[in-house]
């Protein structure tokens, strides 16, 4: 069993006020790179401290999950303010200009920070980045994510899909579509977030051309997921939008019962939804009841 932690982390209470000050002119852009440079470096060591498997960098300069690739793409730009979900959070929807879109240069290290190997980052799903644009989801994977995923030195790279769920299960082949052009890469898994992923399980989810499914199991009941499912499964077994704190042994149980040989325990999104001292100890939950399922495991 492995654990670890996809997607946008929480900032400090210091690097949001230090963004802010850096737009009302109150601070440097320098003091605002140190401040991001502790954040890294408390993250790295909370990661190392819960004994989770593949080290991520959180995401810190993300202001969402499509803004980087967006600014940095012709025939894409971040659109309107959108509500994201059901959440208190909103987002800049990716919008097409004009002509087919193209990746101008891979993701630099603001984006991608340097971490200790193996480390783990995370990209919008091809439907994801698509959702809304009127662009098929395979040509922003060939013309967008491809050009990123072939410049990382990812031991996974994790595809956050939040809206497939939402919208049935119709999206499937075009989703099978694009993950396909991004083979040859990065491993790859893809993140049913914050949804319910039976429909989808039941249609196939779990053939789909990727080393991993992940599952929010806050919202999908353990039944839902197919007998001889053979990939990892990213299991959401704790929630990120909820402060209450989770059992370790709890998780295992909960694991066990599914019945699946390969499981990956992660939060069932992104982390950023909770402040940044519960996100260090869900973390800490998730290391907990990795290692306690692996004593269970050599008793």
């Amino acid at each position: 069993m492995q654990a670890f932690s996809p997607g946008i982390y929480p900032r400090s209470e210091a690097l949001v006020q230090a963004t802010r000050d850096l737009d009302r002119g109150r601070t440097s852009a320098e003091a605002v790179d140190e401040q991001v440079r502790r954040d890294l470096d408390e993250l790295v060591r909370v990661q190392q401290q819960a004994g989770l498997d593949l080290l991520a960098d959180g995401m810190l300069r993300w202001q969402d999950l499509f803004r980087p690739l967006l600014e940095g793409s012709d025939g894409l730009e971040p659109g309107p303010l959108t509500r994201f979900l059901d959440t208190n959070s909103f987002y800049r929807a990716p919008t097409a200009t004009s002509g087919e879109p193209r990746l101008g240069a891979p993701l630099d290290e603001r984006y991608v920070a340097p971490l200790p190997a193996p480390r783990l980052v995370t990209l919008p799903s091809p439907y994801a980045l698509a959702h809304g644009t009127g662009i098929p989801a395979k040509v922003v994977a060939t013309e967008v994510l491809k050009p990123a995923l072939d410049a990382l030195d990812a031991e996974l790279v994790v595809l956050s899909e939040p809206f497939l769920a939402r919208e049935g299960a119709g999206g499937l082949d075009a989703l099978g579509e694009a993950l396909a052009a991004l083979e040859g890469g990065p491993k790859l898994a893809l993140q049913v977030t914050f949804g319910d992923a039976r429909e989808l399980l039941e249609n196939g989810l779990a053939e789909l051309p990727v080393e991993g499914i992940g599952v929010d199991f806050y919202a999908t009941h353990a039944t839902g997921v197919p007998a001889g499912f053979d990939k990892l499964l990213l299991a959401g077994v704790v929630d990120a939008r909820s402060s209450a704190l989770e059992d370790p042994q709890e998780i295992v149980e909960f694991v066990e019962r599914l019945g699946v040989e390969r499981v990956a325990l992660v939060p069932n999104g992104d982390l950023q939804y909770v402040s940044e001292s519960i996100a260090r100890q869900k973390l800490a939950r998730l290391g907990a009841a990795r290692t306690a399922k692996a004593k269970e495991t050599a008793a």
